[in-house]
């Protein structure tokens, strides 16, 4: 993967790099170009300017003289005195009709002829203004287009070894930036099969990958302590679970070893078993659907404590207590009316086994929050105890028999699901504070 994004950025990179260089390449050449085209014309203006300077007007007649580089300089120029050459330079016919040609313009005027041959032609002018004939030099192109074609080559080359260059430097510095990349790839498949403790820990952010890194240090704390969370949660889950399932068995095997009315008790009892378990699953279902949907939604809480009261009632008078309920009227929280009714069942549940003759409910509003306080008059809880009640499998000393329900651990799950939660206080007499968001 390193290799494809790092082979995917030099390409990119290369692409640039090239199109950089062509336009370069195209700019320096035709620069070049244009300034080899007036190197060009300035050395036929300045043969011009040579022999018209060797060119004399003597009456009607033109006398060119003679000077010490004179022979060079007829190898390269043109005298033409009324259509009639006087000086000569060798050429071909072309060239030759070309330029006499121009020396008959009558004007300063350049021509390229074929074999590449520049030529500037200039009028011989007397002291009356008349024109007499015409000078022409000529110049051939042929170096200034090799330098032309070696400049083109030149630049050609130096860009194909600044590419590769720019493709060696694109390809490790691309590579020593993804290396932490791989770094933390290499460690996070070794992590995801040992432990989930261990971090990145580049430091700081300081640039996109050490931003990344501490991004995705975030985010294994986060799934760490889900992880914890959950299996926390299993625990409790299995504890609660087991223990009715043991009860069940236990049940059965009585009621398959006593008479016909034992195991008719027997039965009864296992069905009253199965309806505790159903309850516990079904919490456990409203449990995972409010996490993993946390929707906003309110409830009548004084509504909801009545009915958890009336239906532990019939518990409560067979072990002779009382159960009462005081409650502001209209009292609403923010949570789903089923979550706060299976939140509250086993905090009654608790109070109803430790009372001795009551238990008392109270709904109150509390600033932003609703508190449901559920009271009896047993023994309370010893301050050690406070955070123990809700380790799974704790049972407190004088209870009237044994857990029922969906336990402490779990309604303080389903109330911290919606933003609240179970406070417990120590006694004299248990008390227990179920605080959920107002409406």
């Amino acid at each position: 993967m390193e290799s494809g994004i790092r082979g995917r950025i030099v390409v990119a990179s290369l692409v640039t790099l090239a199109l950089g260089l062509a336009i370069l390449i195209a700019a320096a050449n035709l620069l070049l170009a244009d300034q080899l085209d007036r190197d060009a014309s300035n050395v036929l203006r300045d043969r011009v300017a040579a022999q018209l300077a060797t060119v004399a007007v003597h009456g009607r007649g033109v006398v060119v003289h003679e000077g010490p580089r004179d022979d060079v300089l007829d190898q390269r120029a043109w005298v033409f005195v009324n259509g009639r050459p006087l000086e000569r330079a060798p050429g071909p016919p072309a060239v030759q009709r070309a330029a006499a040609a121009l020396a008959g313009a009558g004007h300063r005027a350049s021509r390229d002829v074929p074999g590449d041959v520049r030529l500037y032609a200039a009028p011989i002018v007397d002291g009356g203004g008349r024109i007499r004939g015409g000078v022409v030099a000529g110049v051939s192109l042929v170096p200034y287009e090799d330098t032309e074609h070696i400049g083109l080559l030149a630049t050609i080359v130096l860009s194909a070894f600044v590419l590769l260059a720019g493709a060696i430097v694109a390809w490790r510095s691309v590579g020593a930036a993804l290396r932490p990349v791989a770094d933390m790839t290499a460690r996070a498949e070794d992590w995801s099969e040992h432990d989930l403790h261990r971090r990145f820990d580049l430091g700081p952010a300081h640039d996109e990958l050490t931003g990344l890194a501490a991004t995705l240090d975030g985010l294994l704390a986060r799934i760490e302590g889900t992880l914890r969370h959950e299996k926390r949660f299993s625990a409790e889950v299995a504890h609660e679970l087991r223990t009715p399932l043991a009860g069940m068995r236990a049940e059965a095997e009585l009621g398959l070893r006593g008479g016909p009315e034992e195991r008719r008790a027997a039965l009864e009892r296992i069905v009253a078993m199965s309806d505790r378990l159903d309850g516990v699953i079904e919490s456990l279902l409203t449990i995972g659907r409010q996490e993993i949907d946390p929707g906003i939604a309110s409830a009548d809480a004084t509504a909801v404590a009545r009915a958890a009261v009336e239906a532990c009632e019939p518990t409560a008078e067979a072990d002779g207590v009382r159960v009462r309920l005081v409650s502001a009227p209209g009292v609403r929280v923010a949570a789903p009316g089923d979550v706060v009714a299976r939140a509250l069942n086993p905090l009654l549940d608790n109070a109803v086994r430790h009372a001795r003759t009551r238990v008392g409910v109270t709904v109150v509003p509390s600033h932003t929050d609703v508190l449901v306080r559920v009271e009896d008059d047993g023994d309370g809880i010893d301050a050690a105890d406070l955070d123990a009640v809700f380790d799974p499998g704790h049972r407190a000393a004088g209870s009237n028999g044994g857990g029922a329900g969906l336990g402490l651990p779990l309604a303080r799950r389903l109330a911290r699901s919606c933003d609240g939660d179970v406070e417990p206080a120590p006694g004299p007499g248990g008390r227990m504070t179920l605080r959920l968001p107002s409406a």
